[in-house]
Parts: C-alpha cells; structure tokens; sequence
C-alpha cells in the first residue's frame, strides 16, 4: 500500500484490492478482502473542478466513465460482513435496519452497508428484505466537499460518520418503502 496521504491509485481492481461487492459501488471502491473475512481499502472521489463558498473542493464518487487517473481516494475503507434489512432509498445511500443495534460492529464507527451482489443499483432493492454485505467504517484522508445526492457535506480528515450514513438501529415504520433514483 502507497502513503495514505496519497492514496492508492486506481487499478481497476487488480491484486491485492481485488475484492468485488458485485454491484455498482466497485465503480468506486478498491478493498481486498481479509484472512479474518474483514475488507480494507479505499473509496474513491474525482474532483468536479468547483469549490465550495469556504474554497472547499468539491468532489463525487467515481463512475464507470471516469477516467482513472482522475479517481482519487477520498476515505480509506475498512468492513465486516453483516447483514442488514432494506428500508428504502430514495435518491441518497439506501436506508438499512439492523435487527439489534448490536450488530453493528464495535469497536468502531460503521456507519454505512452495503449489500453485496445484485441488485446492481439501489433502486431494486427489495423492500424488508435482508441482504448479506458489509458494515464499513470510512476514514477520510484529505479536506474536501462531497457532492451526494444534491447535498454538499463537508469532510476533513478523520473519522466520517455523515457522508454515508445510512444504519438505523429502530424504524417506526416499513410504510414508505420504495425504490427509485440513483447511489
């Protein structure tokens, strides 16, 4: 592994970050996967080449249609498997239950799942249905602004919890649950 200060290039997943979700978030993602079943790697940005009021670049996830030396890390990665049921997801990261607030992995601060394998976009998710993936726990590397779903949030180094937030220990409700827009 290179400097986290600068990342890993992008590699389109040749060894060692070879690890596949199986879906549309390896357009953005290089992790390998672990003796101990955990993964570890990298999540990646490019730079839409605006910058925030405060002078912040502002970045988005890679594509299948960036160029690769355009995809830079953004937060270094790390998961443990889970599982997590489907609530809903309209436009922002797919929202996800955990049966116990327990199951989310400690010590730590996993903030985001993610399913593994189909469906390929967010959108066909099934609703209250479980699905196997990872807990994953980011750690951004550089100051910036990430672009999502309309929303600009600030990321400084460290620790992110708010970018990809998308566990929820209770849920009132599974009314509401639908598909549509995009990760």
């Amino acid at each position: 592994m290179t400097n986290a200060k600068d990342g890993y290039p992008w590699r389109d997943h040749a060894f060692p970050y070879d690890f596949l979700f199986g879906n549309h978030i390896d357009t953005h993602q290089q992790t390998k996967l672990m003796d101990n079943a955990e993964i570890s790697g990298f999540l990646y940005i490019t730079f839409t080449g605006e910058s925030t009021m405060e002078g912040l670049p502002i970045a988005k996830h890679c594509s299948h249609d960036t160029p690769p030396d355009k995809c830079v890390v953004g937060w270094i990665m790390r998961g443990k498997h889970g599982q997590a049921k489907f609530v809903f997801h309209h436009m922002d990261h797919p929202l996800w239950l955990v049966d116990n607030r327990s199951d989310i992995p400690q010590p730590g601060a996993y903030s985001h799942f993610h399913w593994l394998n189909g469906p390929e976009m967010p959108g066909d998710l099934k609703c209250e249905q479980s699905y196997d993936g990872y807990f994953i726990e980011l750690r951004a590397i550089n100051r910036f602004a990430f672009l999502h779903a309309g929303e600009i949030i600030p990321v400084t180094p460290g620790i992110d919890i708010s970018t990809h937030v998308n566990i929820v220990g209770s849920f009132h409700s599974m009314m509401g649950c639908s598909g549509g827009g995009h990760h």
